[in-house]
């Protein structure tokens, strides 16, 4: 008995493919419902592996043994996962500065920054960026602690960062738009129409995303940013390294208590600041992006449950139409077994041709979102596996029913069937 499962298998493939050759449109549209399905299925949950991976991509840019001191009051909410952080007073230039200084002199190697504007047009002779530029203010260890390098020109100098000199770092997509021949280095920018800074140097690619544009920024001396773009409400950012991952939370303890001295805190009571590490950042927004996974996979489980019924149901027609090839199969000795076999194969086989078109296309539309985002590409495997797997399982789920249908025909009445 063995002998023959592999041959009667092939057979049943052979007839199932010769069957939809001969009704290749109704084939073709069949296999689109399918596709539809596993498009909108592996389409939604490739486009958040993509966000996924963008955000952690971005964050562990920063390093791994970093984190920040600054103001909360930042919200995080997807869906109704999520962080609300509580309102706490802003962190003054003063306040960073001071903070500073007292880890420098514990050996701590610290950072001040501010994210000044978000929205900035950089002019320079008539050629001017989108209005999306980011421009932020850093002092002198920030290519330390953020991860900045140059690829031509120079940092600020102790002179330019003491005495708010008018000068200013770009970033690659502002070179590439403002000079896109090279030879940045020296000409004098505008920022939203500001006076001119002289550009000293261009910093090497980091990587854009929809969270976070590394390469599409302005950075001027921290002095020169509070002076020219500060007002009463800006709140200033410490940026602290670790001298290893392993000491970060020993470090996150020694800035705790010194920025707690320097608010003059007692205590017992609560921290009037925020401590966020990069880590732990990247990972709220990955879990909040868990509750629009599952959306998604809804969505498309829900769009498959619509193509299995319509698959059943054209199996049905299939069934109907081919009465008296059923009835010719069975009385040349074709068993039940055979003929639910057969029509079990065209079912899935139309089933699966469906879900390889719906993997590519959901690829293609879930790395539409990577596109957008500026984000490497992302194929995961999981998904495309699993679009493959349900294929079959829709395809045997609605053939079955049909199949046995078919299987149950008395030879006779079918061979009489008109």
């Amino acid at each position: 008995m063995q002998k023959f499962r592999i041959p009667i298998l092939v057979e049943a493939l052979t007839m199932a493919v010769q069957a939809l050759r001969a009704q290749l449109l109704r084939a073709v549209l069949t296999a689109l419902i399918i596709a539809i399905g596993i498009t909108a299925l592996v389409g939604m949950l490739t486009a958040t592996s993509v966000m996924e991976s963008s955000i952690s991509g971005q964050f562990t840019s920063m390093g791994a043994n970093t984190f920040t001191i600054q103001q909360g009051g930042m919200n995080i909410q997807i869906g109704r996962r999520g962080m609300r952080e509580k309102e706490q007073p802003q962190i003054p230039l003063r306040t960073a500065i001071k903070l500073r200084e007292n880890l420098d002199a514990q050996g701590v190697m610290a950072s001040v920054s501010d994210d000044l504007m978000g929205t900035a047009v950089i002019f320079y002779e008539g050629k001017e960026t989108n209005p999306n530029v980011r421009v932020m203010a850093a002092d002198k260890h920030y290519p330390e602690v953020n991860a900045l390098e140059l690829a031509e020109g120079r940092y600020f100098s102790p002179i330019e960062l003491n005495e708010a000199r008018a000068v200013a770092l770009i970033a690659p997509d502002v070179a590439a738009k403002l000079f896109p021949n090279g030879g940045a280095l020296g000409k004098r920018i505008r920022i939203s129409g500001n006076k001119p800074y002289t550009v000293i140097g261009v910093t090497k690619p980091k990587g854009n995303s929809g969270f976070m544009a590394s390469d599409n920024i302005v950075y001027l001396p921290l002095m020169t940013g509070h002076q020219d773009f500060g007002t009463p409400y800006s709140s200033y950012v410490t940026s602290i390294m670790a001298p290893d991952a392993l000491y970060l939370d020993a470090t996150i303890d020694q800035a705790t208590a010194a920025m707690r001295a320097i608010r003059k805190l007692r205590p017992g009571e609560e921290n009037n600041f925020n401590i966020r590490r990069s880590d732990s950042l990247s990972a709220i927004l990955i879990e909040s992006l868990s509750s629009v996974s599952m959306g998604a996979a809804l969505i498309g489980f829900i769009t498959l449950l619509g193509a299995s019924v319509a698959l059943m149901n054209i199996m049905l027609v299939s069934v109907t139409e081919r009465t008296r090839e059923i009835g010719t199969r069975k009385a040349l000795g074709a068993n039940q077994r055979i003929i639910v076999l057969q029509f079990l194969s065209e079912a899935v086989l139309v089933s699966l041709i469906g879900g390889l078109m719906g993997t590519v296309l959901g690829l293609a539309v879930g790395n539409g979102m990577a596109v957008l985002m500026n984000s490497p590409a992302v194929f995961p495997l999981k998904w495309m596996i699993l679009a493959l797997i349900v294929s079959i399982l829709v395809g045997i789920v609605s053939g079955w029913y049909p199949a046995r249908q078919a299987a149950r025909l008395d030879p006779i009445e079918a061979l009489r069937y008109e």
